[in-house]
Order: structure tokens, then C-alpha cells, then sequence
């Protein structure tokens, strides 16, 4: 904490150390609600992980580290904010509080850039997983990329600050020590919030431009991108935040008021980071019930359209004894379950999952041509008209349908005169 100058502190109110005026409660409420939402995702990921999927990755111990860090700073602003004066205005902050308050701001800025680092290098390994032995090299050497920029900047950030006061214990110590050195404060924290709200967009849209362009059903892929951009919310959390930055640190000397709504920023941007890190994790956990659910949903939509279809054929008397067909509903859920195991949303690995998404795309492709080809060189009339050895072409195809239907409204007395007919005159036919 930066202390104003004398010109600033003589024209302050009066102190209240007795009833100061405070911010009241709500942060101890949203510190409370988010922890437990925090908790509950990653243990949400541990069963996914160890029980269902029997297996635990690089993602999952860097978001280990990112939530033993958000569970600290989430502790270090309750305590800043219920026991140290961060709740009030810096002329109600007793002297006796002013260092210690300042030690638990020093120890929230770090844990809030170790929470923050770890979150994104547990994405980025995740993406690592999400095309594993695709062969997609340029996207391989743009995750290199990203991992190393992600962590120069983690060091760089944790440096600045342990070293933002040299030497380092006259950045809390009160009465302030002789001889020591700052860096300005406001500028600093506020350069690095614009930095790591890139960061976290970067790392966000990072696998978006992949995704649209495999070759998968439009539904899927806009499925896909929107489980990896969940990351947008927390860019704009750390938007709010970095505001926030520059009302309390640069743009007031009352500090402690105003960085009231900065460590609720801070704080929640840390949860919903998290959080949203876990969510791709927990599709294993949540795939079953939310199919039983949308398959329970639409079956009863069915039943109800095939009812009052069934009333209006009814009172209309038209008879559809012979012409009836189960009646199925179209609508369907984003994460309704699909036959053959098509989609990526049906549970299986994400590992390779892109890459095993664009194969089955083209297997199906090149079942359904081999398909067209067997039928086609089944038919009677494929050697005669092509010969033996040559693949059909779609003219060949249409040849063959053409003679096909015209061969099958054929009377018996025109077969017979049909078999008298020499080749030539048959082809000219």
C-alpha cells in the first residue's frame, strides 16, 4: 500500500475508529458461494478423471496448483476485508493495521498470479490432449508458443511483484523505511491486469479457428466452441477488475474504499476461471443425465405430437391404417445422444478428440462411396455396358438406372423380342 502524501491526509474528515462507515457483506457472501462452486467443480473433475475415466494428466495437476492458489486468495480477501480495513475508507484504517493490511495485499497479488498462470497452462495441456497425435504441426508449434509465453509472463509478474519495493519489506513496513525505492503501483498492477486480460482471451480463442474448420456437423463444432470459449466470461471479469485498478490505485488516494470492488473482481475472476477450466472435464459426469433428461424431454414431445396427430386423423375420418409411421419429434438438444457414436459429445476420450472427429467424417465418406460403387458393379448389365475392368463413372450410373427401369415395364412378349435383337440395335434402343 502506497501512503498519500501530507497534502492529501490533512484534508481528510476526521477519523472513526469506533463505527467507521463500511462496505458491508456482500463480499464475504460471494467469497463463500464461489468457494464452494470452486470446490465442487474440481472435485467434479477428480471423479471424472480417476473414477470414470481412470486416468489423471498434465491438465489436471496444473489446475491442482491453480486451485490450491484460489483457495488462498479467496481466504486472503476475506481476511484483507473482514480484519484488516480493506472494507473502509483510508482514514478510518487504524495505524496499528496499516502494515498488516498491507502484507495480506503483497500475498493476495501473488497468489492471484499463481492462480491465474496455472489456470491457463491447465488449458493450454488440455489442448495439448485435444489433438494428440493429429499431426496437426502449426497448431502443435502454437501451443509450444503459448505455453512459453504464458509462463515467461508468470515469472515476469511474480518478480514484479516481490521486487514492485526495494527492499522488499518497505513495501508493507510502517512507518515507511528511509532509503527504499518503488516502483509506481498503480501503473504497474494496471499494466499487468491488460496483459493478463489478453492472456486470458489468447488462451480462450486459441483452438476456435482448428475447430471450424474440421469436417463435422455445423451443430457440433458450434458445440465444441462454445464449451472452449466459456473463458470470454472471465476476460470480461478481468476487464471489470482492470477498471477497478485504475479507480483505486491511480485515479484516488483513497485506496482501501475503492479496491473494495477490485477484490471481488479479482477474486471471482480467479473462481469462474477455474471453474470453467473443469467444465470440458465434467462432460463424462454430466453426459448421462443430461441425456436421460433431453431423451425424456423429447420422447414426451413425441408422444404428444403423435397423440394430437393421431386425434386429428380421427375427427377428420381419414383412414391411415396402412400408412401410419411412428411419428418421431425433431426437436433435439445440443447434447441429445446420436446413433453410431458420431459425435464428440457422446463421452468418449478427449484425447485425440479432433483429430478422431475429422477421421470419422471422412470413414463415413468413403463407406458410403465404396457403397454406391459395389452397387453399381453388382448389376447385371455393369459389364456390358462398361466393360470389365473400368471403374463407373456417373454417367455409367445413370446408364445403368436407365435401362434398369426401362428393362423392368417389360412384357414377356418383349423379352422374347428383346433377346432376338442383336447388341447393336439394343444399345441404339
Amino acid at each position: 500500500m502506497q501512503l498519500p502524501p501530507w497534502s492529501v491526509i490533512v484534508s481528510w474528515p476526521k477519523p472513526n475508529y469506533v463505527d467507521p462507515v463500511t462496505r458491508g457483506d456482500a463480499l464475504l457472501i460471494l467469497m463463500i458461494l464461489f468457494s464452494i462452486l470452486v470446490f465442487l467443480a474440481v472435485l467434479g473433475r477428480y471423479y471424472s478423471r480417476i473414477v470414470i475415466k481412470r486416468w489423471f494428466g498434465w491438465d489436471d495437476s496444473m489446475i491442482t496448483l491453480a486451485w490450491i492458489f484460489t483457495i488462498g486468495m479467496n481466504a486472503a480477501v476475506i481476511l484483507a476485508n473482514r480484519k484488516y480495513g480493506w472494507d473502509r475508507h483510508l482514514w478510518d484504517v487504524q495505524y496499528e493495521m496499516i502494515q498488516k493490511a498491507s502484507m495480506i495485499a503483497f500475498a493476495a497479488k501473488l497468489l492471484f498470479v499463481g492462480a491465474s498462470t496455472f489456470t491457463r497452462l491447465s488449458l493450454v495441456c488440455f489442448y495439448y490432449r485435444l489433438v494428440g497425435d493429429s499431426g496437426i504441426a502449426w497448431f502443435t508449434w502454437v501451443l509450444h508458443a503459448s505455453m512459453a509465453f504464458n509462463i515467461s509472463i508468470g515469472i515476469a509478474f511474480t518478480c514484479l511483484g516481490i521486487w514492485l519495493c526495494v527492499p522488499v519489506q518497505s513495501y508493507w513496513v510502517y512507518p515507511p523505511m528511509a532509503d527504499h525505492k518503488c516502483l509506481d503501483e498503480g501503473t504497474t498492477t494496471l499494466i499487468i491486469g491488460i496483459i493478463n486480460c489478453v492472456a486470458d482471451l489468447l488462451t480462450t480463442l486459441l483452438p476456435i479457428p482448428l475447430v471450424m474448420r474440421l469436417k463435422m456437423p455445423l451443430r457440433d463444432r458450434i458445440g465444441v466452441c462454445i464449451l472452449l470459449s466459456l473463458g470470454i466470461i472471465v476476460t470480461v471479469a478481468g476487464i471489470v477488475r482492470t477498471y477497478y485498478i485504475w479507480q483505486s490505485l491511480i485515479n484516488s488516494w483513497d485506496e482501501t474504499w475503492f479496491s473494495y470492488p477490485l477484490w471481488i473482481c479479482a477474486a471471482v475472476e480467479i473462481d469462474v476461471a477455474v471453474i470453467c477450466a473443469c467444465a470440458p472435464a465434467l462432460k463424462p459426469l454430466l453426459h448421462k443425465p443430461f441425456t436421460r433428461m433431453t431423451n425424456s424431454i423429447t420422447s414426451k414431445l413425441s408422444s404428444l405430437r403423435s397423440s394430437s396427430h393421431n386425434s386429428a386423423a380421427a375427427a377428420s375420418q381419414t383412414p391411415q391404417n396402412n400408412s401410419n409411421k411412428s411419428t418421431r419429434s425433431a426437436f433435439k438438444f445440443p447434447f441429445a445422444k446420436r446413433s453410431g457414436g458420431e459425435s464428440i459429445w457422446d463421452g468418449e476420450e478427449e484425447y485425440g478428440m479432433l483429430r478422431l472427429a475429422e477421421k470419422d467424417t471422412n470413414t463415413t465418406t468413403t463407406t458410403t462411396t465404396t457403397a454406391q460403387m459395389t452397387d453399381v458393379e453388382a448389376h447385371p448389365l455393369h459389364g456390358f455396358m462398361n466393360g470389365p475392368t473400368r471403374m463407373p463413372s456417373h454417367l455409367g450410373i445413370l446408364k445403368s438406372q436407365s435401362v434398369d427401369q426401362e428393362v423392368q415395364y417389360l412384357t414377356p412378349q418383349e423379352v422374347q423380342g428383346e433377346a432376338m435383337r442383336t447388341p447393336e440395335a439394343l444399345e441404339i434402343r
